[in-house]
């Protein structure tokens, strides 16, 4: 199937869940997928369409069969985050952390990998390590001017603690 028809009858199927038609855009994309099962783009869609239903159950295989595929990019990207997102729901916190981390460690400047890493994270009892993440994260992508030296000590001293 040429690209843009691809992406035309993605864009459809979102439509439908969009709409809050979630069973028929489930259909859509399973029938979609039955025709296309190597493409990742269909693997992902379906697993979203699963997920905006409430049903990350079913969800996770997917989202873990479209990584196989080897998607590229932001796709890769949004495949890890649907991942861990979706085992953060279902509140397997250690296996969303898991997946979080690999994602963040694949794409260190998605910011929304890294702040549902820091959602996992905080999931598991790690509250400190928490806001360290977050802090490194600000410090990386924002400016903050007179800030930055303070904030660059703290965190090193709240990371001096962690370790004891």
């Amino acid at each position: 199937m040429p690209d843009d028809a691809l992406e035309t009858e993605i864009a459809a199927g979102d439509m439908l869940s969009d709409a809050g038609m979630h069973d028929q855009s489930i259909e859509h994309f399973r029938a979609l997928s039955a025709r296309l099962p190597r493409e990742p783009r269909v693997q992902f869609a379906l697993a979203s369409a699963l997920e905006a239903a409430d049903r990350a159950a079913e969800a996770v295989p997917i989202y873990a069969a479209a990584i196989k595929l080897r998607p590229t990019g932001e796709l890769l990207a949004r495949t890890y985050l649907g991942l861990g997102g979706a085992l953060r729901s279902l509140e397997r916190y250690q296996e969303a952390l898991e997946v979080l981390s690999a994602g963040s460690r694949r794409f260190p400047e998605h910011a929304p990998l890294r702040a549902f890493l820091a959602l996992a994270t905080a999931d598991t009892g790690k509250p400190r390590e928490t806001v360290v993440l977050l802090v490194e994260d600000l410090l990386e992508h924002h400016d903050m001017g007179a800030y930055t030296e303070p904030l660059r000590r703290a965190l090193a001293q709240l990371q001096r603690a962690r370790r004891r």
